[in-house]
């Protein structure tokens, strides 16, 4: 039978690229884990993304949201909303010092601010207040005959206003030696004289008030603090921006 081929010719061909095979396997793997790993990837994002986010700050507000935030600061820390009054015009620093004095008769708060740049300070020899004037009066007449017994020139008057009122004033100095010098020789003599140091600067003399139990300075305070006292003038400010509340203790 001429048609029946030989056994070895009908075998199979060997695979000539056996690496081709596993390289498409490869990529065809690959191809399907990404395929995996984007899809899972996109539906994450997809619920980060549906989740509500907070609306952002775009600087508006109702006018309750408003009012609501304001006392709820003002229960907070009510010194943030409460009004100082800086009062100017002073000519001295004692002048200063009694209106300070009155204003704490009156219940608020009063602090000297000097403005400008410090100077050196001067320095007031004193004796301590008597009870009334009449007493202070006798004090003083004293003080001038010890003194003239003693052949020294010193500036004696009546103190009639201020935290020391009736008190008998010695000269004011401006060196602190000599403040001290007239008050040993005063001592000397027998009587307690004192020193106070007055401070001052190149710029303007200033009282800053503060209420104590109100957000601002009533009219009617103010009117009774400048009474007699018309060089004065105020202004009104957050107590903040004038002074530090350590000022205030």
């Amino acid at each position: 039978m001429d048609w029946i081929l030989p056994v070895q010719a009908i075998k199979c061909r060997p695979n000539r690229y056996p690496a081709v095979r596993y390289i498409v396997l490869f990529l065809l793997a690959v191809n399907i884990v990404y395929f995996i790993w984007a899809l899972t990837h996109s539906e994450e994002e997809a619920t980060v993304s549906s989740k509500s986010r907070e609306l952002l700050n775009t600087g508006l507000m109702l006018v309750s949201e408003f009012e609501a935030q304001t006392a709820a600061l003002a229960l907070e820390n009510p010194e943030d909303l409460t009004l100082c009054s800086s009062v100017s015009g002073f000519s001295t620093v004692d002048d200063a010092n009694n209106f300070i004095l009155d204003a704490k008769q009156a219940n608020l708060d009063a602090i000297l601010n000097l403005t400008g740049s410090l100077l050196a300070s001067q320095f007031r020899v004193y004796l301590p207040p008597e009870a009334n004037r009449i007493a202070a009066s006798r004090s003083l007449d004293r003080v001038e005959a010890a003194l003239t017994d003693a052949q020294m020139e010193v500036e004696t008057y009546l103190i009639t206003r201020g935290a020391v009122v009736n008190g008998i004033g010695l000269g004011i100095y401006g060196l602190e030696e000599e403040a001290n010098l007239v008050q040993d020789q005063v001592s000397e003599l027998g009587f307690e004289a004192q020193i106070e140091e007055i401070p001052r600067s190149d710029g303007e003399i200033q009282v800053v008030l503060r209420p104590s139990n109100s957000d601002k300075v009533q009219t009617s305070e103010w009117l009774e603090l400048s009474g007699g006292r018309p060089y004065l003038t105020r202004s009104e400010n957050l107590c903040e921006t004038i002074a530090q509340a350590s000022q205030f203790p």
